[in-house]
């Protein structure tokens, strides 16, 4: 098996660890429109598991990169960079809403759901800032990445297109609680186009 095999391989893996913990996670995580759902029990656990599921996310986007990379051209090349940092950011603000969230919420006159808290207008504006920006590049690179991957031919064009209308679905966290269910059918949808982009790595052969 050569080496570019293996970095596939294991990015394969990687994908689907993050598609299965993706789903778990938009299962069971608390609502951040709940009132004092930071506090609740849920909190912790599910966010560790999304957590775990953007960094396995950033680490499949390289085979899905190197798989293709000479068929999806600068457009493909675009997608991934704009992608793999975007999420990389992304993935911090999952990290703080796991572990600080829940000490920023102990605190006298602290805002009670977690969207009040990242708003920009709240006790953490100025990472809040640092993250909405990050949406911009996340997004614009995983649509990239979906329109490189119907053109390339090389992934099943169909999850290509899942990848974009999960993308798109996602930024109905725009419009708040009113999109939350929005949200979680795009992360679904999403996580099923890494499910099947994985079967087509975890066989390819150089």
């Amino acid at each position: 098996m050569t080496t570019t095999q293996k970095l596939i391989r294991w990015s394969a893996i990687a994908w689907l660890l993050s598609a299965l913990t993706g789903i778990i996670a938009s299962v069971f995580a608390p609502s951040d429109f709940v009132n004092n759902a930071i506090l609740s029990s849920q909190w912790v656990p599910t966010h560790a598991v999304l957590t775990a599921s953007y960094m396995l996310f950033v680490f499949g986007l390289i085979g899905v990169y190197v798989i293709q990379a000479e068929n999806a051209g600068r457009l493909g090349s675009a997608g991934f960079l704009l992608s793999f940092f975007g999420v990389l950011i992304l993935t911090a603000q999952v990290i703080a809403a796991t572990w600080i969230l829940p000490v920023v919420a102990l605190q006298a006159n602290m805002p009670k759901t977690a969207f009040e808290i990242f708003d920009l207008a709240g006790p953490l504006a100025a990472f809040s800032s640092v993250v909405f920006a990050a949406y911009v590049p996340a997004g614009l690179g995983l649509i990239l990445l979906g329109i490189a991957t119907m053109r390339a031919g090389v992934l099943p064009r169909w999850a290509g297109l899942l990848l974009i209308v999960g993308t798109v679905l996602d930024l109905a966290v725009l419009i708040g609680a009113p999109g939350e269910l929005i949200v979680k059918a795009g992360d679904v949808a999403i996580d099923a186009a890494k499910i099947w982009i994985v079967y087509a790595l975890w066989s390819y052969k150089t």
